[in-house]
Formats: C-alpha cells, sequence, structure tokens
C-alpha cells in the first residue's frame, strides 16, 4: 500500500455562502470522524484532509452523505522535489502509458500547473522508460499543490455527494424494510435529513428478523439512526369495509407516525411512496392521506417507477437484504377512496392515536426471537382459509383450518393468533399448491 492519506471532495456545500460553507464543512468533518474515528482530520479550500490511511475506510466513507468524491493519497512536501520522488511510487511495475493533471490550489508554488506536469512526465518517462499518452492514458496522475502539503493520487472513488446529516432536519421514515421505503430514505439522507425509522408491524414478532436486517444495511448510511416499531393488531383492520383497509391500514400508520413525530420533535415524515403504484397510492388515496395529518410527508420517490426504484435498490446495496413483501389484507382495494366512509371506518376502530404511540418500542436485537417450525397437516377435512376472507369464516373447534396468503407471513400472524384455541396451520399459496393442499 503507498496511500498515506485520503483527500475529501464536495460538490454543493462548495455552492453556500462563506457561512453556510464552513457550518456544513464542519458537519460533514464531524461525521466522517464518527464513522472512521480518526483524529487527523482537516478542513481546507473544497477539501476534507484525512492525515492517516486505511484501506477499510474508503467503503465506509462511500456512504457519507456529503461527499462527492474520494482520493487515497500519497502526502509529501510542497516542493518539486518530493513530488518527483512521491511520483515514483505509482509507477513502480507499471506497464503502459500515462499522464500528468496537476491544480496548483497554492498560487505560491514555484511553477505552474502546466510546468509541474511537464517537469513530473519527464521524470517519470526517464526513470521508468513510459511513454505519456494526453489523450488515451492507462493510468492518470493527479497532483494537487497545497500550500502545507502536496496530494498525489491515481483513483478516484465516487460517494453519495449531497448535504451533510442533520443539516437539513429530521425525519421518521415509514419504513417497511423492502425495496421502496429504504431508497427513499437514501433520497433524504442525501439532502441532509437526518433519519430514524418507524416500522407498523402487523405480521408478528417473527418477522421482525426481516425488518432488522434491512435496518442493519441503512444503518451503513445512518449510523446514528434508531429502530421503532408499533404492534398493529391485525384484527382491527379485518373490522374495516372491505374495499377500505388498505387504505385504512395506511391512514394508521400515518397517524402513528404523525403523533410520534410531534412528541419527538420530527420535521416531517418520509414515505416510500410513487404515485399510482399501488391502490394507495393514487393521486386520490395519497390527498386524502394528507389531508388527515397536520405535519409534512416527504415523498422522494413520487416520480419513480418500480423498474427505477428497483435499480437504485440494486445499485446501492439494498436490494439483496430486503424484506419479503407482506400478504395483501383484501382483494379489491378502492383506488377512489371517499372521505366520508373514511371517516366513519376510523370512528369504528377507535383508535387514540396519542396514546397508542406509548406503545411504540425501540428495537436493537432479534437474539430473543425464535422462528416455529411449520406444522404440515394431513389433507382430511382441511378447510383452506384465504386470509383476505378470513373476516367471512366462523371458526368452530373440532374442525382443521389451512391458512394461506402468497408469501405466507400474514397467514402465520393469522395461525399464532388462533393456535391457542382452534387446530391451525399455515403455508404460502404456491406451496400449499405444490404439496396439493389446494
Amino acid at each position: 500500500m503507498i496511500y498515506n492519506s485520503i483527500l475529501i471532495g464536495v460538490d454543493e456545500i462548495w455552492l453556500k455562502s462563506e457561512r453556510v460553507k464552513r457550518k456544513l464543512m464542519e458537519m460533514l468533518k464531524e461525521d466522517i470522524g464518527r464513522r472512521i474515528n480518526v483524529e487527523n482530520l482537516m478542513v481546507g479550500r473544497g477539501r476534507i484532509f484525512i492525515l492517516d490511511y486505511d484501506e477499510g475506510w474508503i467503503e465506509r466513507l462511500r456512504k457519507v452523505f456529503g461527499i462527492k468524491t474520494i482520493y487515497p493519497s500519497v502526502k509529501t512536501e510542497s516542493n518539486i522535489e518530493s513530488i518527483k520522488e512521491s511520483s515514483e511510487k505509482f509507477f513502480e511495475g507499471f506497464k503502459g502509458t500515462f499522464k500528468v493533471v496537476s491544480k496548483r490550489i497554492w498560487k505560491g508554488f514555484e511553477v505552474s500547473s502546466y510546468d509541474l506536469n511537464r517537469i513530473v512526465g519527464e521524470h517519470i518517462s526517464k526513470k521508468f522508460g513510459l511513454k505519456v499518452d494526453v489523450k488515451n492514458p492507462d493510468k492518470t496522475l493527479y497532483i494537487e499543490v497545497h500550500d502545507f502539503s502536496t496530494f498525489l493520487y491515481d483513483r478516484v472513488i465516487y460517494g453519495p455527494g449531497g448535504l451533510p446529516l442533520g443539516s437539513e432536519g429530521r425525519g421518521i421514515v415509514l419504513f417497511s424494510g423492502g425495496i421502496d421505503s429504504p431508497v427513499a430514505a437514501y433520497m433524504m439522507g442525501k439532502r441532509g435529513m437526518k433519519l430514524d425509522f418507524l416500522f407498523i408491524n402487523i405480521a408478528g414478532r417473527s418477522y421482525l428478523k426481516f425488518i432488522i436486517r434491512s435496518f442493519n444495511v441503512m444503518k451503513e448510511y445512518f449510523p446514528d439512526s434508531r429502530l421503532f416499531v408499533y404492534d398493529l393488531d391485525i384484527d382491527i383492520l379485518f373490522k374495516v369495509r372491505e374495499g377500505y383497509r388498505q387504505v385504512l391500514y395506511k391512514l394508521i400508520m400515518y397517524k402513528i407516525a404523525e403523533e410520534f413525530s410531534k412528541k419527538f420533535k420530527y420535521d416531517g415524515i418520509v414515505t416510500g411512496e410513487s404515485l399510482g403504484q399501488v391502490s394507495s397510492q393514487t393521486i386520490y388515496s395519497l390527498n386524502l392521506l394528507n389531508s388527515f395529518v397536520s405535519i409534512p410527508v416527504y415523498r422522494p420517490l413520487i416520480g419513480f417507477n418500480k423498474d427505477e426504484i428497483i435499480e437504485t435498490s440494486k445499485r446501492l446495496g439494498f436490494y439483496d437484504f430486503k424484506a419479503p413483501e407482506i400478504c395483501e389484507i383484501e382483494r379489491h382495494p378502492t383506488t377512489k377512496p371517499d372521505r366520508k366512509i373514511v371517516e366513519e371506518e376510523l370512528l369504528k376502530i377507535g383508535m387514540k392515536f396519542d396514546e397508542e404511540i406509548e406503545k411504540v418500542y425501540e428495537i436493537k436485537s432479534l437474539d430473543d426471537i425464535k422462528g416455529e417450525d411449520i406444522r404440515l397437516p394431513d389433507k382430511k377435512d382441511l378447510i383452506v382459509v384465504d386470509i383476505r376472507d378470513i373476516d367471512k369464516v366462523k371458526f368452530e373447534k373440532g374442525k382443521r383450518y389451512l391458512l394461506t396468503c402468497p408469501t405466507g407471513i400474514l397467514s402465520r400472524r393469522i395461525y399464532e393468533k388462533l393456535k391457542d384455541e382452534y387446530e391451525v396451520y399455515y403455508l404460502d399459496i404456491k406451496t400449499a399448491k405444490l404439496l396439493g393442499y389446494i
């Protein structure tokens, strides 16, 4: 390893006023210091200097909002002989063409950038017998001359850019652990919003293992973030008239997040909704949901299609850690909810949201959560129940029921609620078909 320092480049921070610029650069410096636990940090003109090096720091720096570019560097004295000597380290064993690109930040340096390119280029060419190619080189050596030191580098690594975390307030993410909400969180983080995450859980405690796995990936970008959980009794949703369960479920999520935000001074709710993606994300549904809350709702994915969200999720490393989708809770949800009906159904469930948020808890570890093995019945006298129709079923003792849904997640949740009173089993629909239960 030849590197002994790292240069950090920023972009839009440098477009701010001098006062704001200084503030943002200090915030970025502090965030970097927390993530890589290094003391030798300096703020310069458009640069943060890390005067130490560890290859393991690079991946962490790639996930720091506010950083545009990362340059593993060789730090040397700002004189021609030191620069020539340090430049040799980049070409030992190298075979190919090269060029030198210099930037003279310190205008008091003894030669111009053009002359420095020529001097170092001639030195490398003579020392190693290499040819210069200014149009299409195999390697480019960059040189930045500052008054206190000069930095040489041959790698350019890109970070997320944007603004430092916390520079634009605090938000609470309605977190599903799937594809959409992690990407939405990333985009708001890039705009400087510091985030915590709130999961409204209808899928049971065993499902939390998927949520915390996804959340742990988010913590690489939001290392100080916290994960909160509110357990919503799924029975409440089956009390709602058919067609309105999905929008009431979303409204409950909004109301819990709203009260939580008010209590803990968040500046708004962040969601992964995109316009028209599902029934609760039509323009009519979103407008209605907005009307029920009194704080801002930020939807950074509003104009994205699903393929764009998936591609972004894969690029950021979220996709492979997504939680499995939770099954639908009704067959034909409305896309144009009537406000009067929504108000009636909300009144029917009778939730006092300012009291419900007292049930929100923080979760850090799932070591105490253990899964339960699936029990498979024989096929005799088995009543198969799709959980979307569960409100139409009158369970009886002495009969046996197989609960199904597309992913098996909500069927397991309902199984956990019924197993002590009735003989019930659960499977996802595909497995139930493969095993001949359906």
